[in-house]
């Protein structure tokens, strides 16, 4: 009777344990790393890594932003028109938007560190590319100049345009107001003496 006990604790001990295992298993579910969200704050995220095609939110002053076509709200930004993707990556969680990066658009959340690293990568080789020289302004003279409306404000009796390109920093004469800071423009016209332009045309390119 005593071995007939002993086996039969033995097999019910075994049945007990693969049922705590079985439901232990069933229990155990791989760590959540990604969600969607629309409420997303890039002000949480310190020293920010942002690559967009286009910005239309202000971006955390501590923030690294570089984007494929500028906008007014990223000023400060570096420019590469190879950009393409729309996320931001902080220290230890990214965002990656459905589209452009603006206030209710859909984005997935993911703290995966081998996401983020991927994500961190992307960035750098976006961010290393330098604007290319696209024109040459001369001490005096006729020009034709392309670069980006860093800020238009009043100036003696107009306003004067303040565009950079590859090159530095000229000034554009304006009689009147134009509301184009932050975007690509063209411009064709005399220097008078450097660095300020009278233009003939100013051409909008985005």
């Amino acid at each position: 009777m005593d071995i007939i006990a002993f086996v039969a604790g033995l097999i019910v001990g075994i049945v007990v344990v693969s049922i705590a295992v079985e439901f232990a298993w069933k229990k155990s579910v791989p760590e959540k790393t990604c969600k969607l969200t629309k409420k997303w704050n890039l002000n949480e995220l310190r020293n920010a890594l942002i690559v967009a095609e286009k910005l239309h939110i202000t971006p955390p002053s501590d923030a690294k932003v570089v984007v494929a076509a500028p906008t007014p709200l990223a000023k400060n930004a570096r420019e590469n028109p190879s950009v393409i993707g729309n996320f931001v990556i902080g220290l230890n969680k990214a965002y990656i938007f459905a589209g452009e990066i603006k206030e209710g658009q859909i984005a997935v959340v993911t703290s995966d560190e081998d996401i983020l690293k991927e994500l961190r990568d992307m960035f750098y080789e976006f961010y290393k590319v330098k604007e290319k020289a696209v024109s040459y302004v001369p001490k005096k003279g006729r020009v034709r100049i392309r670069g980006v409306v860093r800020a238009v404000f009043p100036y003696r009796d107009g306003y004067l345009m303040r565009l950079s390109y590859e090159g530095g920093i000229v000034g554009v004469l304006l009689k009147e107001k134009m509301d184009v800071e932050g975007r690509r423009v063209e411009v064709e016209g005399e220097v008078l003496e450097y660095p300020f332009i009278n233009p003939y045309n100013i051409t909008v390119l985005d």
